[in-house]
């Protein structure tokens, strides 16, 4: 969690009209929010293109008086969570996504942190109008882990195993006890209706509420939206989290 200078020859963020938006929206909730005096968290990434945008968003909320305070890096995928791991919880009280190629990065700490989030629309997600300011609520994947941290996914989840064998996996889907090979990989996302869809060569597809991986040996790879995350071992669980990821849109 890092406050960086701007970069001298980077483009200026005030030019962008998307930053307009952005400011107009962040500017517009922090006069919402219950604090007297909230503070706002801009979400960037690494590049010098991102800490000129998000140094340029601070300055103009500065100019409308509204506080702030740059964020990153935020959680990784698999980043636990929890009062002794991974990055503690920001003492703000809205996130503001300044742009990059990643908002999975800046959805998974919103859901982690239970902090709303304003940030552009991603193609492919539902909500309100295009150019409309809305918000709206979307499920996320809880991830436990056996060593007793939490995480979580905006979109999908994968277990991968890393020492392939003839042996089965032993998984609780809701009440339901299956075995399935070892080897194969098990893909959980998340449906339209806030549900875990787990999918598996040796079971198909199931709609369910949270499943257990029990499995009592060997290493997996935990992939969370499409990147690889950490070394896991069983046992994990993962639940449905209705509503826990909280989305504005601009």
């Amino acid at each position: 969690m890092v406050s960086s200078a701007s970069s001298p020859d980077a483009g200026s963020a005030r030019d962008a009209p998307d930053v307009e938006r952005l400011l107009a929206a962040a500017v517009r909730l922090a006069g919402t929010l219950p604090a007297a005096r909230p503070t706002l968290a801009i979400v960037r990434g690494w590049s010098r293109g991102d800490r000129e945008r998000a140094r340029q968003l601070r300055v103009r909320l500065a100019e409308q008086g509204v506080r702030s305070t740059e964020l990153s890096p935020v959680p990784e995928a698999g980043e636990r969570g929890g009062p002794d791991r991974g990055i503690p919880r920001p003492a703000v009280e809205l996130l503001v996504h300044a742009g990059g190629p990643q908002p999975e990065q800046a959805m998974r700490a919103a859901a982690l942190w239970q902090l709303p989030l304003l940030v552009e629309r991603p193609e492919g997600w539902s909500g309100g109008e295009p150019n409309a300011f809305g918000a709206h609520r979307s499920p996320a994947i809880g991830i436990h882990l056996s060593g007793g941290g939490f995480g979580v996914a905006v979109r999908e989840t994968i277990l991968v195993s890393l020492q392939p064998h003839l042996g089965n996996a032993r998984l609780i889907l809701d009440n339901e006890k299956i075995t399935a090979p070892g080897d194969q990989p098990l893909h959980i996302t998340l449906t339209d209706q806030g549900l875990l869809e787990a999918r598996g060569d040796s079971f198909g597809r199931r709609r369910i509420r949270r499943l257990r991986f029990e499995r009592a040996w060997g290493a997996y790879r935990l992939d969370v939206d499409g990147a690889p995350a950490r070394d896991v071992r069983a046992p994990l669980r993962m639940e449905a989290l209705p509503g826990r990821l909280h989305l504005l849109h601009p």
